[in-house]
Formats: C-alpha cells, structure tokens, sequence
C-alpha cells in the first residue's frame, strides 16, 4: 500500500492510519514510484495537486511511455510549465476528487477511475477547461465509493436511479490514469484554451442571436446536455455521434443528407436493440444506407468498406473482422441474428 502524503510517500502493508507508529514504514522516492503503480493508494488530508504534479515531474519520461494513453499522445511537459504558473484566476473550486465514474447500459458495464472539482456548495466542475495553475493549491481526496447509473431502470430524463455498490479502492496507476485523461481531454494546455474560447465565441453568438427578453447565458455543459436531452438516438449509440466526417465529402452540400442517413442507420439501430423477433430484414436496409452514404461522401459503393459488426445483437467477431477490415473475405457467425444466414462464409 502507497501513502502519499505533502512530505513523503511511504510504502507499508497496512493503512497508516491504523497504525501506532511509523517504526518499520518504508519511505520510497519520488522517482521509485514507478515501482508502485499496482498497489491501492491512499492520500494524505492535506495532499495537494500541486504535490501530484511534483511526483510526475521526476517520473516524467516513464509516465510519458506509460500513460501514453491517458494522455491522448500528448507529451506531460506543457502541462508540468503550466502547474508551475501563477494563479491568474479565481475558481468555484474547493478541492479535488478522484472517484469511480460507473454506470450501465443495457448489459454493458462501464467503470473508469475520473477527476472531478468540488465546489464549497457541493456542485461539481469538469477540470478538463481549467488551468493546472489555478487549481494546484486544491486539496486532493479519494472517493472509493462505487455509486452506478443504470440507465436501464431510467423511466424520464429528469430522473436518475443510481445503486450503492460498496466500496473499490484506487491503484496509484488508476490515480493518475484519472489526473492525466482529465487534464488532455481537449489536447494540451494551449490547445484546450483554444477550444474553450472558440465555445464562448459561440456562445456569444447564441447570446446576441437571441431576443433582449430572453438573454441565456449557456455553459458548455448545458448545450451538450440539451443535445443529449433532444436526441435519444445520438445518446443510446453515442460513439457514432462524430461519425460524419466532413473531411471526406467531396461535395460540401451533401452533409446534411449524410446526418439524415446517420440518424436513419441509428434508428434502426434502435429498434434492432429493442425488438425481440427475427432481425435478418435489418441486414437489407442497413447495407442500402451504407451504399448511399458512400455516394454523398463521393466514393464508389463497396462493401467490403461496410462495417456490418457493429450492428446491435450481432455476434460476429468485431475483433477479427476489425483486423481485417477492409476486406472481401470477412468472417460471419453463422448463429448471427443479424447476418448468419445472409452470407455463404461463416465461423
């Protein structure tokens, strides 16, 4: 077990807190902790982010290889110069936990260690926006509280059922997985505040475009929330939400054509996942969707470019297929709902 603490990091079998003395509690050096990342860890009352921050500096060319991932590709150098800055502005920020964000949909569990700023009045921020060093000062705790949303016992948007179940502790990895993929979300330092004043550009747009009577002043987080709210095919199959790419649209003119086919396929998506009786007509208008997606995109209509094992129920390896893709000789379950008995080729 790792405790960190503003002095030192000790490494001990047992929680520091229940023991008498420190007779016996290894300390470990801020450039060992890379030893430790598989034991649970426990932070000190007065840990700051700043202090996380410092362990980090002398682990820096490890964590850049290791939390390769966490950090979306990006380098932990701009954002060490940036926790090094002055503070040029006040937040809502008391202090910093890590937590579980866990919820469920259909039978898919996800669970995933996050960050997240709390507020004196107990409302919680986003840190991905906020610059490290308005921030460092802030204590650090650890929330091991596993809280799950089952968005399956959801009956209206306005109501939540989340389920208590029990307590998970942290790794030191897990602890900073969760710092490094908070502050990336939006690339590096310069590159978030480049997104974020492009966000309040458009706010402001909003802001004038709308009647003196009826002035909004909408954070980032409420216009997704409305996005969310108003489309519930985009919500239940989220990862195609950016699946339009604009970049490959030889004529500019078909992308709101494109949007419609999308949301055509995720409808269809939709009913696949919630009906019960034989699915196998699905595969017909699927792959007539794909075709003309293909030609508002201003390519050729192909196949073998169809990535059919993304269709909800189907149990066609993705794994393999995704190896191969694309490719005419793709693999099929021959017990596929959705596509076992359309093809000649199966597992």
């Amino acid at each position: 077990m790792i405790t960190i603490t503003n002095k030192n990091i000790y490494y001990s079998e047992f929680d520091l807190s229940t023991l008498s003395s420190l007779d016996g509690v290894d300390i470990v050096y801020n450039e060992e902790i890379s030893n430790f990342l598989s034991e649970p860890v426990i932070l000190g009352e007065s840990v700051t982010f700043k202090r996380l921050f410092d362990i980090a500096s002398e682990n820096i060319d490890k964590f850049n290889n290791i939390y390769f991932s966490a950090l979306g590709g990006h380098k932990l150098d701009p954002y060490l110069q940036e926790i090094e800055n002055n503070q040029t502005e006040l937040t809502n920020i008391n202090h910093i936990e890590v937590y579980w964000n866990c919820d469920k949909f259909d039978n898919e569990l996800s669970i995933s260690p996050s960050l997240q700023g709390i507020s004196d009045d107990g409302l919680f921020y986003s840190l991905d926006f906020i610059g490290l060093n308005n921030i460092k000062h802030c204590i650090v705790s650890i929330n091991e509280n596993v809280d799950i949303l089952d968005y399956n016992k959801i009956e209206n948007k306005n109501k939540k059922y989340n389920i208590n179940l029990g307590e998970k502790s942290f790794t030191l990895f897990e602890l900073y997985n969760a710092i490094f993929f908070e502050i990336s979300f939006h690339g590096g330092p310069l590159d978030k505040h480049e997104i974020q004043r492009e966000i309040e550009k458009s706010i402001s747009t909003i802001d004038d475009e709308l009647s003196e009577d009826y002035q909004l002043r909408i954070m980032f987080e409420d216009i997704i929330q409305q996005i969310d709210d108003n489309d519930e095919y985009l919500v239940v199959f989220n990862s195609f939400r950016d699946r339009i790419d604009e970049t490959r649209i030889t004529n500019p003119n078909n992308i709101t054509k494109l949007k419609k086919c999308m949301l055509e396929k995720l409808k269809i998506f939709d009913k696949i996942s919630k009906s019960n009786r034989a699915l196998n007509f699905k595969y017909k208008q699927l792959t007539d969707i794909e075709f003309n997606m293909q030609l508002l995109y201003g390519e050729p209509e192909d196949i073998k470019c169809h990535k059919f094992w993304e269709t909800p129920k189907c149990t066609c390896p993705k794994i393999d297929n995704l190896e191969l893709y694309p490719t005419d000789d793709p693999i099929f379950d021959k017990n596929c709902p959705i596509h076992g008995t359309r093809y000649k080729k199966t597992l």
